[in-house]
């Protein structure tokens, strides 16, 4: 795969293993489940923990990158949903690593922003988190 797709799929196997949520990715999910889900937020179920990729900094002569990792949570209409859920995907990203995500060896993870984001159109409370990756990109051009 390539380097944006290991990372988010590595990052969606890593909260599905620690019980935050399930990851399918063929998308396909109950209406009592956590989803966890790349790029796309689904109208259902009403939980979901939704991951994003962009690039932070990337070093020109080295491997070394930072990529940020957008993570939004949408939960019930109580708004303290949302921020226990958003709680339990920090308490397994923060601070974590090393990991190997498919060929991607990520040293660190770490939390730089959260904030609410308020209710969506169905009264599901959301919130956005931005994690930074500290990982190696491999590239032609780099050593």
């Amino acid at each position: 795969m390539s380097y944006t797709v290991d990372l988010l799929d590595g990052l969606a196997r890593l909260l599905h293993s620690a019980g935050v949520g399930i990851y399918r990715p063929d998308g396909t999910y109950a209406a009592g489940e956590t989803a966890i889900t790349i790029a796309a937020l689904p109208p259902f179920p009403d939980r979901v923990i939704c991951l994003a990729a962009y690039p932070v900094t990337d070093s020109p002569v080295l491997t070394d990158t930072t990529t940020g990792i957008q993570v939004r949570t949408r939960a019930s209409s109580d708004p303290r949903d949302v921020d226990a859920l958003d709680d339990e995907v920090l308490d397994v990203l923060h601070a974590s690593g090393p990991h190997v995500f498919g060929a991607v060896p990520v040293p660190l993870i770490f939390r730089v922003s959260a904030a609410p984001i308020g209710a969506d159109t169905s009264g599901r409370w959301e919130r956005t988190a931005n994690f930074h990756a500290r990982a190696h990109r491999a590239s032609p051009h780099l050593e």
